[in-house]
């Protein structure tokens, strides 16, 4: 939240520099101004409000430095756009290298995309949901309508460089969400002979051996930690130790006890007792 106040702050400050007055005056000095500024300051907060505070991984301030420099390269043009390319092919590289959480953040957000555009004569598999009951379909629709009646009119009235990038980010948060919904049709949780696969479409997943569930109880009261839950959980599962939860973006937590809000959690509980 802190990190989302600093960047809507630098935002304004920059969208405030770039209109004013002065800058037709002295364009190079203000559009370097404002580079450094957003190459800098954003992944320094990035590092000061998420990273110190275990929030995610060191590696991913490199990945919020590489956004940062491709958002300056799309309002900017060709010069910063040739900087951000080494950059991100670095990244990149050392990523799918060092499977790290900077690979997790990388191979998460590539493949929301892929969800979005190219998984529609995909059939759901067998598993357990976890969308329908907490109404996602619902809360996406509602929101995919307030980006696109927030977004048009920007197109219009803003100048082209930032109608540009105004169209980028708006369509680009459309189709994640589009594509976090199928995740969740395409990517339910699983129960095979051994383990419990904890997949909430790529928001969570987590692989739990069958015989560290100590207890799988059907109640609305959360426990631990809550993994993509609306309102109140209707499944807890308690674990003999701590096991590795994998969010998006490379973020890595820790949990003994996880709070679930399962389509049909009678039926995951059936299928958790049958294979323990």
């Amino acid at each position: 939240m802190q990190f989302a106040m600093a960047l809507a702050f630098v935002l304004v400050a920059e969208s405030a520099v770039l209109g004013s007055r002065s800058y037709p005056l002295h364009p190079d000095l203000f559009r370097f101004a404002v580079i450094f500024d957003i190459c800098t300051v954003v992944p320094l907060s990035w590092w000061l409000l998420v990273v110190r505070r275990g929030q995610a991984r060191p590696q991913s301030t490199a990945r919020v430095a590489v956004m940062a420099v491709a958002a300056c390269a799309l309002v900017f043009g060709r010069e910063v756009r040739l900087l951000a390319v080494p950059l991100e092919v670095a990244l990149l590289w050392w990523a799918f290298r060092s499977r790290s959480a900077v690979a997790r953040a990388v191979i998460a957000e590539v493949t929301m995309l892929w969800y979005a555009l190219f998984t529609w004569r995909r059939k759901s598999p067998e598993g357990f949901t976890t969308y329908k009951r907490a109404g996602w379909i619902a809360i996406y629709f509602a929101l995919g309508i307030v980006i696109a009646g927030e977004g048009i009119p920007l197109h219009f009235v803003l100048p082209r460089g930032w109608a540009i990038a105004s169209l980028v980010l708006h369509v680009y948060t459309l189709l994640w969400l589009l594509g976090d919904l199928r995740a969740m049709q395409l990517r339910p949780i699983t129960v095979s002979e051994k383990t419990l696969h904890l997949r909430i479409g790529l928001k969570w997943e987590a692989e739990i051996p069958l015989a560290e569930i100590e207890s799988a109880e059907l109640t609305q009261k959360a426990e631990g930690r809550k993994l993509a839950v609306l309102g109140s959980p209707n499944l807890v599962l308690r674990l003999r130790r701590p096991v590795d939860l994998h969010g998006l973006f490379g973020i890595r937590r820790t949990a003994q006890a996880v709070s679930l809000q399962v389509d049909e959690p009678e039926a995951l509980v059936r299928a958790i007792s049958g294979n323990t």
